[in-house]
Formats: structure tokens, C-alpha cells, sequence
């Protein structure tokens, strides 16, 4: 199994971190993508990928950082993405729901990013909030850029909208577990463009809603999806870990 998102550099679960990928290796999780989401966090993520076989880094500024980044920063993330532990940029985007009031400076800061990401020939992990036409719009302009729409919380309708064009993804988080509009837009996912994550140490799938997650839990997300697809639980791994292979091309760079 491969959890595509996690947030291991998260002080709820850097203080149990041996355990915590010792217990995702114990139930058969093989790749964990640790991601950023300032300069420091991305940089934890790198320093965490050195630590641990099949674990991996994902750097870039979340929107909220769309009014206190500066050149300088851009600068700074722009030495990361040269690194072996890189597989990504992310997870950056768009969020209108609690974002900085500035849209046209996280505008900004994303296009800013993406600009990097094809510059160095990465893809993109995507956090979208409110923002869902906006953020259509700007990926629009990248056809040689994938992206992937992070823990979807979308319907149906907006599945198939995203995956319209070959370079969008989508990944499922464990709300694909208990919210009905996402298990819907789960089932016609396209089996080769979807991923799964538990966005750790938040969004902890049934049966251990309500708890932090950890990547270990990737597997209640599998289970679910599995169940969507109507395949068992061997071919919706290797589908999916299939997809995130050739997405984020473990172990090339």
C-alpha cells in the first residue's frame, strides 16, 4: 500500500514517529509521501525521508502563506526540489474558506509554484477549498504539469470534471468512509488515476474515527475503495499503488 499524504512532520505524531512507520510497515504500508506546507515543514519531511526506507518528501507553501512569502522564500523552496527525498510540490493551491482574504496573491503563489514544479519536471499535490473554479482554471494552464486533487471531498460531478483531462488525479482520503457524496464520486473514479492517503494525523477513517491518524489506516481507506470498485482488496492495491508509482516515480530522481 502507498499513503500518498501524510503529515508525519506533525508534532502529534513526530513524538511517536519510530512507531508510527513502524506500525504502517507492519500492515503492509510500503511508501509514505510525508508533505510541506511552509519552508520548515517542508524541511522536516525532507530531514524524516533520510530517516526511513520508503518514506518520501513533498515540498511547497499551502495558500495560507499567500501574504507573508516573499522572494526570498520562493528562493529558498526552489533548493529543495533539486533533492533526491523531493517527489512532489505541495501541497499548495487554493482555499477560500479559511485562507488569507488575499485571493489574488494565493493566485499568485500558486501559479508561482507550479511554475517551479515544471520547471524542475514535478508533479503537483493539490489542496483545494472553496476554490474549486479558480483552481481549474490555473491547472488549465499547465497541460504538462499532473496534478493530483488531495483527500477529495467533492461529487460526483466535480470527479468528472477534474479527471477530464489526462493529468489530473484524485486521491481518496477516509472520508471516502463515512460521507456519502465522497464514496459516491469514489466509485467512477478512474481505476488509473486514483490514489489513497490518510492525510495524518487528521481525517481518521471508520473504524477509528475520532482518533489521530496515522498512515497504518491507509488500509481502511483501501478496504473502502475496494468495496466501491467491487474488486477485492489485492487488485485495488495494486491499481492504486500502480498509480502513485507512476505518478511520483519512487526512487528515480
Amino acid at each position: 500500500m502507498t499513503d500518498t499524504h501524510s503529515h508525519l512532520n506533525d508534532p502529534k505524531l513526530m513524538r511517536s514517529l519510530d512507531e508510527v512507520v513502524r506500525r504502517a510497515k507492519e500492515w503492509g504500508v510500503g511508501r509514505i509521501n510525508v508533505v510541506g506546507y511552509d519552508i520548515p515543514s517542508s524541511e522536516r519531511a525532507i530531514d524524516i525521508a533520510r530517516r526511513y526506507d520508503g518514506v518520501y518528501a513533498v515540498v511547497g507553501l499551502h495558500p495560507y502563506e499567500a501574504e507573508r512569502y516573499d522572494e526570498g522564500t520562493l528562493a529558498r523552496l526552489e533548493t529543495l526540489l533539486g533533492l533526491p527525498e523531493v517527489v512532489a510540490v505541495g501541497e499548495i493551491g487554493l482555499d477560500y474558506y479559511r485562507g488569507p482574504d488575499d485571493r489574488k496573491a494565493q493566485r499568485e503563489l500558486f501559479i508561482a509554484q507550479i511554475s517551479l514544479a515544471e520547471r524542475y519536471s514535478l508533479p503537483v499535490v493539490l489542496h483545494v477549498r472553496d476554490a474549486f473554479e479558480d483552481t481549474l482554471a490555473i491547472v488549465g494552464d499547465f497541460p504538462n504539469v499532473p496534478f493530483v486533487f488531495h483527500s477529495f471531498s467533492g461529487d460526483a460531478r466535480m470527479l468528472e470534471r477534474v479527471v477530464a483531462e489526462a493529468n489530473r488525479y484524485v486521491s481518496f482520503s477516509g472520508m471516502i468512509t463515512f460521507l456519502g457524496h465522497v464514496r459516491a464520486a469514489a466509485r467512477i473514479s478512474p481505476r488509473e488515476r486514483t490514489f489513497v492517503e490518510t492525510d495524518a494525523p487528521y481525517l481518521a477513517p471508520v473504524p477509528k474515527r475520532g482518533r489521530r491518524n496515522e498512515p497504518a489506516y491507509v488500509k481502511f481507506v483501501l478496504e473502502a475503495l475496494a468495496d466501491l470498485w467491487n474488486v477485492d482488496f489485492a487488485e485495488a492495491e495494486a491499481l492504486t499503488d500502480g498509480n502513485a508509482l507512476r505518478f511520483f516515480r519512487f526512487g528515480e530522481r
